[in-house]
């Protein structure tokens, strides 16, 4: 197939080389008088991009490579009989442009490549389109193609339906294809561009708005153009939001009014609550009344015993005063003699380390005199290796200069005698010339002896690689015999060499497994030593602890002991012991029960007569204070297990009481007081709901109100023991103690001597290991041996009867030979004899002139071989002089360095040898000038203690005094801590008082009375009010939880009030969007609209004269409702419908639409097949003449049969098929 370039500008043809045939026949012109021209206004140059051919390969029905164009700038036509391919070059457009098979009227893009006659397999087929950026000049023809501007897009396709793209020959994709094209104007998303065959006639078909999403009417088709369809998606998800929003806001207005009823419902019993907590109000300041009036007593008694406290403080300190400056000499003699220890302390130290130090120092100058000395030693090695290189170098220098000049002296030599040798063989020639002649009979019969003879040597030569060949074999077969003895010894050897590296391996591997056994043995020994120290160190430590304890429950404090000293006279009766005393508890909780439970120290009595008689007998002789438990009057308690939060233990459930009686006095001490492990669980149980007293396995207590106390680094402990210690308890301790000691004796012994077979093991490794190195390298040479030897001792026999017999024949066969050979040897004696003869015979022709020059030449020669001799010997010794040389500057190099190194080294060291001199000899003098002044201190440090003693035995005596106003000041100081700790209790309690917010009432608190107010106040008044209160609470049933579920719906009811506010705004800002997006969408599409319509209107008006067509709404308060309807008015004809026009009508219609769209969004490139089938004559007139005028800002190409189409185009294009393609 062949496509043609013409142009009608000229009336001339533009003919393009075709592949057979040529369309050489010219399309008849159109008359001038039917085409209406137009004046084209002068514009500035313009930038434009354009298509300047197309070239196909195989593509459809293009076999080859076919290129159609060069396309016009402006306006070109293609055109060629029906099925020539016209419309194969749009499906090539496309097919570059990146589209599918079937919008190229095929199922699949193998189908594309081209397929006729004797061309049915072709692999693959490919179009290039080439671009190009031209400068629009004025004129039809005149451009200029902008520099590098030039753009080739191929795409090729494969039998396997795959392809490629290509930009400028480099391989791409479809996106960056596609992004490049649309980056220049080409719109490949609403093919702009191109206007396919039939595609004007199916705009006429459209129908005002798609009947479904699948299908496209006329109201998609402008609106996708225009652009505004992007906004159905956002539009249609702006939609259901509000639509999901309106149902999210329906639902939680009905959960506001179920909220609103149930909290309606719960109004009669809140009333009856809030009556309920008035009365708990009332109580709580009655209660607040009755605390305050104790407040005031507690005040009361306070003053009083504080008044007492300062009358004896005064009496002590008029007791202090008459001592005042005994205890101030004492002071300060306890002042210096503690200075003066600490100065001697200090000292004593700084001697100690002054001679460390002074020790230090000599060890380092040891050691840097042991360096040195090697320093010095290898710097005489180095010294001396430094004159042997530079003795040495010299030597080779020496004979390098040498050599060097004997060579060049040589080899002048030789120069001379090889000139020499030219000129005395040149007189030799002219010597044998001139007696030629003469001498040519002689010469001719020596040729022929040296003929006979050297076809003699050849024999002789012959027969004696024959002789050396046999003889070979000979002493081939001679070795094999005499090795085969020699190779089984050896084989025995190393076969024995073998056995015994075996063996030696063995009885290593066995050592090594013994000494690994020891190792086990001894580490096993070691873990037990540990496990074994450490049990009879917890032994002991118990024995010590128990003993300890049993010590000091024996000897009590004083108070305690003359109390049990009563009762062991059995003065009292009812006395028990110490509560800490009478049960035992885990060690686990030693720290945590003596911390929260201070009162273990409290002293247990049967009645309060018993703690009356033991106070009174502490008290009237003076020796101290006590608190006492008793059991009849402990109050009935209830110490059934309970649940505890977390399952925690409760601490009154762990003590294991020595009896029954005494459970009471731990609970009342104790209570429900709960045990954690660590802070955090104990808070979270603490303050949870109800609360609790908790106290942590460190100490750590927390109460009830929020109060935390205890902890830190220092911890209160063994206020209880884990067990009850006895005389039999210690007795056994101390048994168990003696039997671990007996052990540990015993495994001493057992360790010891494993330690010591060990050690000797260890002893022989070093022996034993040379053995293995040396058996190792052994065995390793003996097994290299064996795997070389293992063939060949295979095939090691007797010498067999085969070689015997061989040996004998050869050597028959070399004594034949022999005796051939020396027959063969005499025979040349002979002819060399007549040679030798005829030789002299030219000799003598000659006579003393051929003899004499060949004489000198044989002279030369001789002379040349002793000169050559000699130069190899010089170039030798210059060649080991020059490797002497480099060895010997190398060597010195080295050496000069490590010189260098070794002097910098020993200056160095000794350097450091004298600054340690001299730090040694100042620390010496530092340590014997301290060792003096320590011994003055010591002097001075005895006297100091001495005066010390003496004053210190003064304020003793002083002492016994001021303990007993001490004594009378700690009655004193009891009764105010009693007094300030009811003080502190009526205060916790006034605390813990709270009033309960009643939503309505006026907010009521607690009110602070004066002193005053407070005497006027009967306490059995305020507490019989008080019971009354309580019994009316008691009585009352009211439904607390009901206030909180009530505040809870009040709660739900604002929540869910709030919710519904927002998902109200949420709604409505939803619907704003929405709003503004159909606005949005509605300026934007009514803008193109407008223009299109207008656009619209002037087409079909310039096309038809007299006609009218315009674009309205179905709907004109909403235009995407209905659609768009298409009207019409040809000439002389009324309004219709597009679908009620005839074909042609249907056509320009459509056109005048399709120019409209072009108008509204302008492309560079404009591609239309056959676009005028079905107009007149007239109506081709006017569409070619108005695509004439629109070629000014783009370029068009055409597909036409109707000549006055493309008779308007600057140039044609035809296409016709030749041979089927």
């Amino acid at each position: 197939m062949t496509s043609t370039p013409f142009s009608n500008l000229h009336s001339r043809i533009m003919l393009s080389q075709g592949r057979s045939n040529q369309f050489r026949s010219a399309l008849p012109k159109t008359p001038r008088s039917l085409v209406r021209t137009t004046q084209r206004p002068v514009l500035k140059p313009k930038r434009r991009f354009v298509i300047n051919k197309i070239i196909l390969n195989n593509f459809k029905s293009y076999f080859g490579q076919t290129e159609i164009g060069p396309f016009h700038k402006s306006f070109s036509a293609i055109v060629g009989p029906n099925g020539s391919g016209k419309s194969n070059i749009i499906d090539a457009l496309l097919f570059v442009f990146g589209f599918r098979a079937n919008k190229m009227r095929q199922a699949k893009l193998s189908e594309l490549i081209h397929s006729s006659r004797g061309h049915e397999n072709l692999d693959a087929c490919s179009v290039d389109v080439c671009f190009e950026e031209i400068l629009d000049l004025p004129g039809s023809d005149n451009y200029e193609v902008l520099p590098q501007s030039q753009l080739v897009i191929s795409r090729q396709a494969f039998r396997n339906n795959a392809s490629k793209y290509f930009i400028n020959g480099r391989q791409s994709n479809y996106t960056e294809v596609t992004s490049l094209l649309k980056e220049r104007g080409i719109d490949l998303d609403h093919k702009r561009f191109l206007i396919l065959q039939g595609e004007v006639e199916l705009i006429s078909q459209m129908k005002p708005k798609a009947p479904n999403e699948h299908e496209d009417g006329l109201l998609e088709y402008i609106e996708d153009i225009i652009g505004t369809s992007k906004y159905k998606i956002p539009l249609e998800e702006a939609n259901e939001k509000v639509e999901t929003l309106n149902e999210e806001r329906s639902e939680k207005l009905n959960r506001v009014k179920i909220v609103e009823k149930q909290k309606r419902s719960l109004e009669a019993k809140k009333k009856e609550a809030e009556d309920y907590l008035r009365d708990e109000n009332t109580l709580s300041l009655k209660k607040s009344s009755l605390y305050q009036r104790k407040l005031l007593e507690c005040k009361i008694n306070i003053e009083t015993s504080t008044k007492a406290m300062n009358k004896l403080k005064d009496q002590l300190r008029e007791e202090n005063e008459k001592h005042v400056q005994i205890k101030q000499d004492n002071k300060y003699l306890e002042d210096k003699y503690r200075d003066s220890v600490n100065a001697f302390q200090k000292l004593d130290k700084e001697t100690n380390e002054s001679l460390t130090e002074l020790a230090n120092y000599e060890q380092e100058d040891i050691d840097l005199e042991e360096r040195k000395k090697h320093a010095i030693s290898k710097q005489k090695k180095v010294t001396m290796a430094i004159s042997t290189n530079l003795h040495g170098l010299s030597e080779a220098k020496s004979a390098m200069l040498f050599n060097e000049q004997d060579l060049n002296d040589r080899m002048e030599e030789m120069a001379s005698l090889e000139r020499s040798l030219e000129a005395q063989e040149s007189d030799l020639d002219k010597i044998r010339e001139s007696l030629r002649v003469k001498s040519e009979v002689y010469s001719n019969q020596i040729e022929e002896k040296q003929r006979e003879l050297a076809h003699l040597s050849e024999k002789i030569i012959a027969k004696q690689s024959l002789i050396c060949v046999k003889q070979s074999e000979f002493n081939i077969l001679k070795e094999k015999v005499d090795s085969i003895k020699q190779d089984h010894k050896k084989a025995e050897e190393y076969a024995f060499t073998l056995r015994e590296s075996c063996r030696k391996k063995n009885q290593i591997k066995d050592t090594k497994l013994e000494i690994q056994q020891l190792e086990s043995d001894l580490k096993h020994y070691l873990a037990q030593k540990e496990h074994l120290k450490s049990s009879l160190a917890d032994s002991r430590q118990q024995e010590d602890e128990a003993k300890k304890f049993f010590e000091s429950s024996q000897s009590r404090g004083i108070v305690l002991s003359s109390l049990i000293e009563l009762k062991d006279n059995d003065r009292i009766k009812g006395l028990y012991d110490r509560l800490g005393n009478l049960g035992v508890i885990d060690d686990k909780y030693d720290v945590a029960i003596t911390t929260a439970c201070p009162a273990l120290d409290n002293i247990v009595v049967d009645s309060v007569e018993v703690g009356q008689t033991c106070i009174d007998y502490l008290r009237s002789n003076d020796i101290g204070r006590a608190t006492f438990i008793t059991l009849d009057e402990l109050p009935t308690m209830d110490m059934r297990p309970i649940k505890t939060p977390e399952n925690v233990p409760r601490l009154f459930d762990l003590v294991k009481p020595r009896e029954n009686i005494f459970i009471p006095a731990f609970y009342s001490v104790l209570g429900n007081t709960l045990v954690a492990q660590d802070l955090t669980r104990a808070s979270r149980i603490a303050f949870g709901e109800p609360r609790w007293r908790v106290v942590t396995l460190v100490g750590q207590v927390l109460e009830k109100s929020g109060a935390m106390s205890g902890g830190g680094h220092l911890k209160s402990k063994s206020a209880m023991s884990s067990r009850i210690i006895t005389s039999e308890t210690i007795a056994k301790l101390e048994k168990d103690r003696v039997h671990l000691e007996t052990q540990w004796h015993r495994f001493q012994q057992n360790l010891g001597s494993l330690e010591a077979q060990l050690q000797y093991k260890k002893e022989e490794i070093p022996k034993l290991e040379f053995d293995i190195l040396k058996l190792e390298t052994d065995a390793a040479a003996y097994s290299q041996c064996s795997r070389k030897r293992a063939s060949e001792l295979r095939r090691l026999n007797d010498p067999s009867i085969d070689d015997t017999k061989n040996m004998a024949r050869l050597k028959l066969q070399i004594d034949h030979l022999t005796q051939e050979l020396d027959g063969l040897k005499r025979q040349p004696s002979k002819i060399e004899e007549e040679i030798k003869i005829l030789q002299m015979k030219i000799l003598e022709i000659g006579k003393d002139k051929l003899r004499v020059q060949k004489s000198k030449i044989d002279h030369v020669k001789d002379q040349l071989v002793l000169i050559n001799e000699r130069i190899t010997k010089s170039q030798v010794a210059k060649s080991r002089a020059d490797k002497d040389i480099t060895k010997f500057e190398n060597s010195l190099a080295k050496s000069e360095r490590e010189l260098e190194g070794l002097n910098n080294e020993i200056e160095k060291l000794t350097k450091e040898i004298q600054h340690n001199a001299q730090v040694s000899r100042s620390i010496r003098i530092k340590a014997d000038e301290a060792k003096s002044i320590l011994e003055n201190k010591k002097e001075e440090l005895d006297e100091i203690k001495e005066k010390l003693d003496e004053k210190t035995e003064i304020i003793n005596r002083n002492r016994v005094i001021e303990l007993k106003i001490k004594n009378q000041l700690e009655d004193c100081e009891r009764n105010l801590a009693e007094n300030k700790q009811k003080e502190t209790h009526w205060r916790k309690s006034i605390a813990k008082l709270t009033l309960h917010e009643i939503g309505g009432d006026e907010e009521q608190e607690f009110q602070i009375y004066t002193d005053d107010e407070l005497d006027t106040m009967n306490m059995n008044t305020l507490q019989a009010e008080i019971d009354g209160l309580k019994e009316k609470i008691q009585n009352a049933n009211p439904n607390i939880s009901v206030l909180e579920e009530y505040h809870i719906r009040e709660k739900e009811y604002l929540s869910r009030a709030n919710d519904l506010e927002e998902i109200t705004s949420k709604r409505d800002e939803c619907k704003e969007e929405y709003d503004r997006l159909r606005k949005q969408r509605l300026e934007e599409f009514m803008r193109g609209f407008t223009l299109i319509s207008q656009k619209l209107k002037e087409m079909y008006q310039m096309i038809t004269p007299g006609g009218n067509a315009e674009l309205e709404f179905y709907d004109s308060f909403d235009p995407f409702s209905e659609g768009i309807i298409f009207s019409v008015m040809p000439p002389r004809k009324s309004w219709k419908n597009i679908s009620n026009l005839s074909g042609g009508e249907k056509t320009i219609s459509s056109l005048a639409l399709v120019f409209a769209l072009h108008h509204f969004k302008p492309t560079p490139i404009y591609v239309m097949d056959e676009i005028d089938a079905a107009l007149d004559f007239r109506n081709v007139s006017i569409v070619a003449n108005y695509i004439k005028e629109r070629t000014q800002d783009a370029q068009f190409i055409v597909i036409s049969l109707r000549d006055k189409l493309f008779e308007s185009s600057d140039r044609l294009v035809g296409i016709y098929k030749t041979d089927d393609q």
